[in-house]
């Protein structure tokens, strides 16, 4: 009896051994060499990280948008960034067309904007209602990987926030175990701990970065985090506190679009090139036109489809050359005779010349639109607002200058300036300035 007791003691001893193995084996898998997969994610003999797409290594060349899919793929693009579910089906199969991957994103409800982590049935609400946004497209054939939320980590240190994503990602890896998992943070990345810690079911960490992304590498590894990432929102520098210049009334400096592309191309070099072994690749944003602060501020795009520097410069990273039509190349704008930098304060009712240099790579004819918008308050700044440009203001535009009529009433405004080939090419560019009764005229130092 005793022999039969120790025998059967070691025999679950035994089992239970067996299924520690197969739980470790089932995780070791999300990064082993498995043929079998859609997409899989490899470890390399030198601690690197690499993705495969059936069978065929591939590096994420991308852009966040809904819009110009032929464009992209023309660029030499092969990914694209969906936020959401939303008009997925007409979406992915466009690119399918186009022959691009999507990244798509399952939308979580931030907890900045009230969403409570600890109410259990709206957590659980919420799980099946993506459940079934996996089983709807879990099969079509341009899924490459799952994005769980977007920027979660914006304002949330609640652990419930970090123990719901990790939900989602084992709930992928249940029902589709043919493509990654990944959830993206805010440049800064002070929760990576948390993220480790509560959802290690997390294949590839995604960080949306623009000013910072030349320390990227670095930054992600001082954090904490030494696995596979991908930069899934890049381009020229935000417009929030400490990412740019700031006028005394505190209007964003943005760049124009000639200059974010060179600011956009180095930096792709220092991270998406010199840390290939560990940065899968990035996706620009935003690909398409959108209003967030200005028209401009993310827009690779005008409104009419004109493509700006910064898709020259990605298709040179891309393709390794440029296109055969280059955007216009706008080098400096002024208003009133001062840059920018210099912060304008114009007297209001009063006429100022604007002008501009700029030339055109292919030496065609330019074509120029000039519009004076209100300043939006810090607080509206993302919101998609019934902003719309004053009417009334422009007077004399000929060439490369205009004259501006202030507007009567004090406040911040910003002078758009648009510059268009006709041949699909554009450049933009703007300048903030504040009409007051007293104009003040110290210029400030040139920004880094």
């Amino acid at each position: 009896m005793i022999i039969k007791i120790v025998f059967f003691i070691f025999l679950l001893v035994g089992l239970d051994g067996c299924r520690q193995k197969v739980k470790v084996a089932a995780a070791d898998a999300r990064h082993a060499k498995l043929p079998s997969r859609a997409v899989e994610l490899r470890r390399t003999a030198t601690g690197g990280y690499l993705l495969y797409r059936h069978g065929r290594r591939f590096r994420i060349q991308g852009g966040a948008g809904v819009q110009h899919f032929d464009q992209l793929r023309a660029a030499g693009g092969n990914s694209v960034r969906l936020y959401t579910t939303d008009y997925a089906g007409p979406l992915l199969d466009e690119a399918q067309r186009q022959g691009l991957t999507v990244m798509l994103g399952l939308w979580m409800q931030p907890e900045r904007l009230g969403f409570d982590y600890y109410d259990i049935v709206a957590v659980r609400r919420q799980l099946a209602e993506l459940r079934g946004q996996i089983l709807r497209y879990r099969h079509h054939p341009a899924l490459l990987m799952w994005c769980v939320g977007n920027e979660m980590d914006l304002g949330a240190r609640n652990q419930k926030v970090y123990a719901a994503v990790n939900d989602v990602a084992e709930l992928i890896h249940e029902l589709d175990p043919d493509h990654p998992v990944t959830t993206d943070m805010v440049s800064s990345m002070p929760l990576i701990p948390a993220l480790k810690r509560w959802a290690p079911a997390i294949d590839i960490l995604s960080v949306n970065s623009f000013g910072g992304l030349i320390t990227l590498p670095t930054d992600i590894r001082q954090r904490g985090w030494d696995g596979p990432y991908i930069v899934s929102e890049f381009g020229g520098r935000g417009y929030w506190d400490g990412e740019t210049m700031m006028t005394p009334w505190k209007a964003p400096l943005e760049h124009s679009s000639t200059r974010r592309g060179t600011f956009m191309r180095e930096r792709y070099q220092k991270t998406m090139v010199e840390d290939s072994s560990h940065c899968l690749g990035g996706y620009a944003l935003y690909w398409g036109q959108k209003f967030e602060r200005t028209p401009t501020w993310f827009s690779l795009f005008t409104s009419a489809g004109e493509a700006t520097a910064s898709v020259d410069e990605l298709q040179r990273l891309w393709r390794g050359y440029y296109p055969p039509n280059r955007a216009p190349q706008l080098e400096q704008l002024t208003l009133g005779g001062r840059r920018d930098f210099e912060f304008p304060r114009l007297r209001p009712n009063v006429f100022y010349e604007a002008s501009f240099r700029a030339h055109d790579p292919e030496g065609q004819p330019l074509s120029v639109r000039w519009e004076v918008w209100p300043e939006l308050q810090p607080a509206d700044s993302t919101k998609l607002a019934l902003q719309e440009p004053l009417t009334g203001y422009i007077s004399e535009a000929a060439g490369q200058r205009a004259l501006v009529r202030a507007p009567a009433r004090p406040g911040a405004y910003r002078l758009l300036l648009w510059v268009s080939d006709g041949h699909g090419g554009a450049a933009t560019a703007n300048i903030p300035f504040y009409c007051a009764s007293q104009a003040d005229q110290q210029p400030a130092e040139l920004p880094n």
